[in-house]
């Protein structure tokens, strides 16, 4: 279970302030602005961003728009572009190939180890589900028009179809071999 995900406070206010307000910004970050009052000048400073690089906040990695349209990021880096040849650097260009059309008979995937999809982390900390085998849960990606991809926990045999792709996390050296994807491609 992920920390930042249980009963915290996200910040205290400052300087005896009333006003403060709450901010999703455009990569999917979540602010906390609180108005000081400075004298002559007056503003809203910055108390609090759950997704940083330093201690305290979450890891940038599970930022949705981190690494673009589809990127894997380690460590708040962008490190890798998958594709169906494998893995390649990753530059602002990487994006998913493009998806097979409905019910088509050419639809392939390819594999991308321990990776996971940054909704997980919310999926995990819904209702158990039923443990699925990898090829019921490829078959529910492939009979989906809209799915762009799966991702399959071993351990758990949970899955998670997706209509996007965006930011893979790479997972930590415990849990990597556990986690795989599977991006949907034509042939």
């Amino acid at each position: 279970m992920n920390d930042f995900f249980l009963p915290t406070v996200w910040a205290q206010p400052k300087y005896n302030s009333t006003l403060s307000i709450l901010r999703f910004s455009s990569d999917g970050n979540i602010h906390v602005y609180t108005y000081y009052e400075k004298g002559i000048l007056n503003a809203w400073e910055e108390t609090y961003t759950l997704f940083t690089d330093s201690q305290g906040g979450a890891d940038e990695c599970y930022l949705p728009e981190k690494c673009g349209s589809l990127g894997i990021c380690e460590n708040s880096q962008c490190v890798a572009c998958p594709t169906a040849k494998g893995l390649e650097g990753w530059s602002k260009d990487c994006k998913p190939s493009k998806q097979p059309s409905c019910n088509s008979t050419t639809v392939g995937y390819y594999k991308v180890e321990g990776v996971d999809h940054f909704l997980n982390i919310y999926n995990a900390e819904a209702e158990p589900k039923t443990p699925m085998k990898i090829e019921e849960c490829r078959k529910k990606c492939s009979n989906d028009c809209k799915c762009a991809a799966f991702f399959y926990k071993k351990d758990s045999e949970s899955c998670l179809l997706t209509v996007q792709l965006n930011t893979l996390k790479k997972g930590d050296d415990s849990e990597s071999s556990k986690l795989v994807a599977y991006i949907k491609y034509t042939k």
